[in-house]
């Protein structure tokens, strides 16, 4: 009787324990009616012009932050804390629930899906490296990168260009990890190394700002290849993987969104082009992140 009773006990309090938790749904409608009923939400971004950043007076600015400014609106929610943070933590950040979305544009790719889930993408670029003007070296491609061992990379940390670097086989020796965008410029200026990976509207937007006096980008620059395939990143906001319904009702604003001459004065505005974003927006994340 005592081993029947322990057991109809024990099974009591796990139907009770499994109660309380929250389902996956139950979970993202309290994260969308929390923000709502709060009328602000913490948004996460890194200093990485035009995706996102910080001007100096102090306003979240950039593609991440202007289009989830507009989208959330048509959520009824209007205020957005932001939350400036290195780029390797913003999706442990988000994960920990220091931020309720990603604004930072990330890339989408398998091993991100794996860990958090992404709106539909709203812009994609090919890969840049920024080098010395003249290209001294004579770099137009990872391939180039690879063969010669006298080659010093920057490359911001968590990113995916780091991935590129590490999928052709370039020893971390060799690399010069950074957490703020502009230090690769600063780098490669110096001599301190001899290119900077990074997306083609970062490094154009470097150069129009001023930034990367005597820089420019290497062209023509080769598409990386990465297990057979040519790799072209495509940037979305960034959700938590419980946060289902929150997502859903993103994904649906932000294709009426895209409808309007709003968005895509934003894209324009921040350097991306009319083919490239309609390349974007006609692919849904969940084909980004199975690799199609």
């Amino acid at each position: 009787m005592t081993i029947s009773l322990s057991k109809r006990v024990f099974a009591g309090l796990m139907v009770a324990a499994l109660a309380g938790l929250p389902t996956t749904r139950a979970f993202s409608q309290s994260t969308l009616e929390k923000v709502k009923s709060a009328g602000f939400i913490r948004a996460a971004i890194h200093n990485e012009p035009p995706y996102a950043y910080m001007t100096l007076e102090g306003k979240a600015a950039g593609l991440g932050p202007e289009i989830v400014t507009a989208v959330l609106a048509r959520l009824g929610i209007n205020q957005i804390d932001w939350v400036v943070t290195p780029f390797n933590s913003l999706i442990p950040g988000l994960k920990a629930g220091r931020c309720d979305i990603v604004a930072a544009q990330q890339s989408i790719f398998p091993a991100r899906c794996e860990q958090v889930a992404f709106a539909d993408p709203t812009n994609t670029a090919l890969e840049g490296l920024l080098v010395k003007a003249g290209n001294p070296k004579n770099l137009h491609s990872y391939d180039d990168l690879k063969k010669d061992a006298n080659i010093t990379i920057a490359t911001p940390s968590g990113t995916t260009e780091l991935n590129y670097v590490h999928a052709y086989g370039i020893p971390d020796s060799r690399l010069i990890t950074i957490s703020n965008h502009a230090d690769g410029a600063d780098l490669v200026r110096s001599g301190r190394a001899d290119a900077y990976t990074l997306e083609q509207p970062s490094g154009n937007l470097l150069i129009s700002s001023g930034k990367a006096e005597g820089l420019e980008l290497a062209t023509p620059f080769a598409i990386p290849v990465v297990d057979g395939k040519k790799v072209i990143s495509y940037g979305a906001t960034t959700f938590r993987k419980d946060d289902t319904a929150f997502l859903e009702a993103y994904d649906k604003e932000l294709k009426a969104f895209e409808q309007t001459p709003e968005f895509w004065a934003i894209e324009k505005k921040n350097g991306f082009t009319e083919e490239s974003t309609k390349l974007a927006i006609a692919k849904t994340a969940a084909e980004v992140c199975a690799g199609k």
